[in-house]
């Protein structure tokens, strides 16, 4: 019998919410760049954390592009140019408006954002015009998870420090989710913590998951969490 690896490489996406605002220097002239300012809301006060730069950002595009057009747009950019930054695509929902991106992780590439758009243009994506935007946003982002399976249900990224991800059995909606996450805060001792929601392919089709960034998680932390999580979701789907 086959010995089932504990590392997986799988896509996914990512589901979560956000203060961003628009940037105005260091930018393609009149484009829309967006940059997360409080990363993890999850965390607050004399709490929230300082290891959390580099940010992300943001870049408008004009309209919605062919995703496997963008997936090899970047990888053509990234190589050419030697950049290690980290880029993916999604959608920002900002009230009723949808705002589709090119989201770039790693803060040395930010000096190099014109010339990175400008290597868009010139493979045909064109970005929207600039617009003032300083507010909350739902951000929904696909990426590529490489993940070790750390306990039953439960998985450490190993790509980015204290995120981890559990199981959930149904999908939720964001604002069902809000609501459980809120519930499940208020009954656990140290909720010093951001959640997010999301999903990533595994064989048998896409497993709900719920990613969690914590500075100080351990095995029992994350387990208590996840069924607070657990019980919350139950109770939460017999009343609606």
């Amino acid at each position: 019998m086959t010995a089932i690896s504990k590392i997986i490489e799988t896509r996914g996406v990512m589901v979560k919410e956000e203060k961003i605002k628009s940037l105005s220097e260091r930018i393609y002239s009149n484009s829309m760049v967006l940059e997360n300012y409080e990363p993890y809301p999850g965390y607050y006060g004399k709490n929230v954390p300082t290891d959390v730069i580099p940010r992300s950002i943001f870049l408008i595009l004009v309209r919605e592009y062919d995703h496997m057009y963008l997936a090899r747009t970047l990888q053509k950019i990234t190589g050419d140019g030697n950049h290690s930054c980290m880029g993916t695509y999604g959608y920002i929902d900002i009230g009723e408006h949808r705002y589709y991106c090119i989201r770039i992780k790693n803060l040395k590439c930010f000096e190099e954002i014109p010339l990175i758009q400008q290597k868009f243009m010139e493979h045909g994506i064109d970005f929207r015009r600039s617009k003032p935007i300083n507010e909350m946003a739902l951000i929904t982002i696909e990426k590529t998870f490489l993940v070790e399976r750390f306990d039953e249900g439960i998985y450490i990224d190993l790509v980015s420090d204290n995120k981890y991800y559990f199981e959930i059995p149904v999908e939720l909606k964001w604002e069902d989710f809000k609501t459980i996450t809120h519930n499940v805060k208020n009954n656990i001792a140290n909720n010093f913590f951001d959640a997010a929601l999301g999903y990533f392919w595994k064989i048998n089709g896409p497993q709900d998951i719920v990613r969690i960034y914590d500075l100080k998680a351990n095995l029992e932390r994350l387990a208590e969490i996840r069924n607070r999580y657990l019980y919350e979701i139950e109770r939460f789907m017999k009343t609606h």
